[in-house]
């Protein structure tokens, strides 16, 4: 007897319609999608992150050295006093015209500091024995890149902070072995000061708005003394990076009233120079 062959069943193997297909393909954009979103997030708000550290750490570094200097003053320029700083690269007054002490919109600071040691031993060689005429303002950022590309001045372009200011300070010593009357520091404003450059202090400093404070405050004409006589620093960096503006102090508000800390300085060295 002939034992038939065996039957061969046919074998059936799943498969996926077009429509499955399409359904896996769109779930799996989906995902790629957030994923990557997800990951674009994380880098920007690491890259503000270190945009803010940055600005905090050369904020800090910037106003520790300022208000070290005011507190070693001899004397304030108060307001209006007219300083005339030369027309240096380095001295350029946002929108021109004359630095003028206590102007809210172009600020200026102006001190003179008590010298480290006897001012009998003031010269070229010994200038810690000194009396030195400090300035600290504002130069469009923009401008002090042109003016001082390939230098050590220079710290670099940017073209979404274009507009935003610089902080400089300009330093001249007073070359005398005794201490200057009032009257000559007074006299020194209109054209006894000029022939120095500035030097960058902090890169970022947030421009003059509307209801901003004014970069520093500073007293009134009139006698000065220790523990009466008063400065006020409102120092705001901010950038705008990465289509965002980052600023420290950090701003909870849109009201420029509160982008400041303000920082009250008491120099100790004021009333002790003659009339």
């Amino acid at each position: 007897m002939t034992t038939p062959p065996p039957v061969r069943r046919a074998v059936q193997t799943a498969a996926f319609t077009l429509i499955e297909l399409l359904v896996a393909v769109a779930l799996a954009l989906i995902i790629l999608f957030a994923a990557s979103s997800l990951l674009i997030s994380s880098s920007r708000s690491s890259s503000d992150l270190q945009v803010r550290n940055d600005l905090l750490q050369e904020q800090q570094i910037a106003q520790n050295y300022l208000i070290a200097n005011v507190r070693e003053a001899a004397y304030v320029y108060p307001q209006g006093t007219t300083l005339n700083l030369g027309s240096g690269k380095t001295t350029k007054r946002p929108g021109g015209g004359a630095w003028v002490v206590g102007s809210a919109m172009v600020p200026i600071l102006a001190i003179v500091k008590a010298p480290e040691l006897p001012v009998s031993g003031c010269s070229a060689s010994n200038d810690r024995a000194c009396y030195k005429f400090k300035a600290y303002y504002p130069v469009v950022r923009q401008t002090w890149v042109d003016d001082s590309a390939g230098t050590q001045n220079d710290p670099g372009a940017d073209p979404s902070n274009e507009t935003s200011w610089l902080l400089v300070e300009y330093t001249k010593n007073l070359m005398q072995t005794t201490p200057p009357t009032i009257t000559q520091l007074t006299d020194l404003a209109p054209g006894g000061l000029n022939g120095e450059s500035g030097k960058l202090l902090l890169d970022y400093v947030q421009p003059a708005v509307t209801g901003l404070p004014p970069l520093f405050e500073v007293p009134a004409a009139g006698p000065q003394a220790a523990g009466q006589t008063r400065v006020t620093v409102n120092l705001s960096v901010s950038r705008a990076a990465s289509g965002k503006v980052v600023a420290v102090p950090a701003r909870a508000s849109t009201d420029p009233a509160t982008w400041v800390q303000p920082v009250l300085v008491a120099p100790r060295n004021v009333g002790r120079l003659t009339p």
